[in-house]
């Protein structure tokens, strides 16, 4: 059986490098532009207190009818 390990994240440190970073962001956002192929799906930045990031939003009838979302996912690369 394997042990139990710990792992210890320096809270600030891994919100500045990781989960704020500029670079990174910059890179999903192209890569979601560059993935969302239908004029009826839009990519939307997402700077919060915790964490930035990328959205991709698109109408639930949209997505039900063509897998758009699922399709916009599969066609990125970071």
């Amino acid at each position: 059986m394997a042990k139990r390990c710990r792992f210890v994240f320096n809270r600030k440190a891994f919100s500045e490098q990781i989960l704020k970073n500029e670079t990174l962001r910059s890179r999903m956002r192209d890569a979601a532009e560059t993935a969302v192929t239908d004029s009826r799906c839009m990519v939307r930045d997402h700077d919060g207190a915790n964490r930035s990031g990328v959205a991709i939003l698109c109408p639930s009838a949209v997505e039900a009818a063509h897998g758009t979302l699922e399709d916009t996912l599969g066609r990125m690369r970071v």
